[in-house]
């Protein structure tokens, strides 16, 4: 069983083709979402671009779509006028003409994990209360509790995907599914799963010329109804083919999507070269070293207020108690003392953010790994040393380092 994982409606888009984020904020969050590890919708809530109930009704809209039972235009429409109402999506759905149940969700992955054997319903059930309380897919809380290995995740999406498309039934896919489980899986196998790897480039070639302002809404709209002729391409490959730009300036995209994948540039930078490129007609290092003297707006670090804001330690009620926040690094010190005086986090609980922060730039965590050791802390009320090897994400070869950084003093 050889599938690719189903990647479509991706949240970050959805949001885009409705109108509630520009192509900047796009970019910016997919960047900062691939450094960091994170889901694209815990971005949008973090730096935030969109409400926590958005979210939510646009991964139904998501898992409504790769169910085949909604279409992909329609699924847009219904997120742009759910987002500018207190309509609940049901509702909106209907007066759309949609007739079907806003809350299907067959095949749902731990529908087929317990059914193949691998899980029980009591641990699926623990992982999704978890799941909803921090805002993390319940497929990188299997990963992070260590319920499930990276290749068997992989294995089992792929069944899902293979079930609501069509290509395969459910009981032969799930028998597939409980073979993968007692088998050790090689990564040349021919049943392994090709997963979607961090070296992947996360911002397509048609956003990063949006970004750079050579392509506009229009021309995508026209390149994505030549693409619907041959399903076959991406619409990359069709505004290659046209031959509105230059080889040596395709060249140039394909080489800035390698350096923003390995964190070298921003996609912000990154549209500014490629616009020299254009403009100057310059050789791509001529308009890196160019635009190096300037500063970037974001570097897609994870800040303490960030953090914070993934923790649940600090709502977006919080925020609009609080007022505007600082625009630069250098005011995080008032925003402490100002979280500490109305009460919303405690001394304790910004020392814990703090040193977990100091934990992640370490590469000792990451910031997943960091949101639940913060929920385990906040919950069960031990200190983070101990909740740390409870979870037993760091060995006791690295666990001196770890308290030598980050609890001392």
């Amino acid at each position: 069983m050889t599938a690719s994982i189903d990647n479509r409606a991706m949240l970050g888009e959805l949001f885009y083709k409705a109108g509630l984020i520009n192509i900047a904020q796009l970019c910016q969050t997919l960047c900062i979402a691939h450094k960091n590890n994170l889901p694209v919708g815990r971005v949008l809530t973090m730096i935030g671009l969109t409400k926590h109930k958005t979210i939510e009704d646009a991964l139904k809209l998501q898992n409504l779509v790769r169910q085949n039972v909604l279409a992909y235009d329609l699924a847009i429409e219904a997120l742009r006028r759910v987002a500018a109402s207190k309509t609940s999506l049901a509702t909106v759905l209907q007066d759309l003409g949609w007739q079907g149940n806003s809350n299907r969700d067959e095949d749902n992955l731990g529908a087929l994990l317990v059914e193949a054997g691998i899980l029980t319903q009591k641990s699926i059930e623990d992982s999704l209360g978890l799941s909803r309380h921090i805002g993390l897919p319940i497929s990188r809380v299997l990963i992070l509790q260590g319920l499930v290995t990276p290749s068997l995740l992989g294995t089992a999406l792929s069944a899902q995907s293979l079930i609501r498309s069509g290509r395969a039934e459910r009981n032969q896919a799930i028998k597939a599914l409980s073979s993968a489980n007692s088998l050790t899986i090689s990564t040349n196998s021919s049943c392994d799963i090709a997963l979607i790897t961090s070296r992947a480039p996360y911002i397509r070639l048609d956003e990063l010329l949006l970004l750079a302002g050579l392509l506009s809404n229009s021309d995508v709209k026209k390149f994505m109804q030549f693409q619907g002729s041959d399903s076959e391409k991406t619409l990359g490959e069709a505004i290659v083919e046209s031959g509105m730009f230059s080889a040596s300036l395709i060249a140039a995209a394909v080489r800035l999507q390698t350096i923003m994948a390995k964190h070298q540039v921003t996609p912000d930078r990154a549209a500014r070269a490629l616009k020299l490129v254009f403009s100057k007609n310059i050789s791509l290092t001529k308009a890196l070293k160019e635009i190096s003297r300037e500063s970037d707006p974001y570097d897609g670090n994870i800040s303490l207020y960030h953090l914070l804001r993934l923790s649940g330690l600090v709502t977006a009620y919080d925020i609009r108690r609080l007022g505007h926040l600082p625009a630069h690094p250098e005011g995080l010190g008032s925003l402490e003392e100002r979280l500490i005086k109305t009460g919303i986090v405690n001394r304790s609980a910004l020392d814990a953010s703090k040193r977990c922060l100091l934990l992640t730039q370490e590469g000792f965590l990451t910031a997943e790994q960091a949101m639940i050791v913060l929920h385990h802390w906040s919950w069960s009320g031990e200190g983070l040393t101990r909740v740390l090897e409870k979870l037993q994400w760091a060995d006791g070869s690295r666990l001196p380092s770890l308290k030598a950084l980050a609890f001392v003093g």
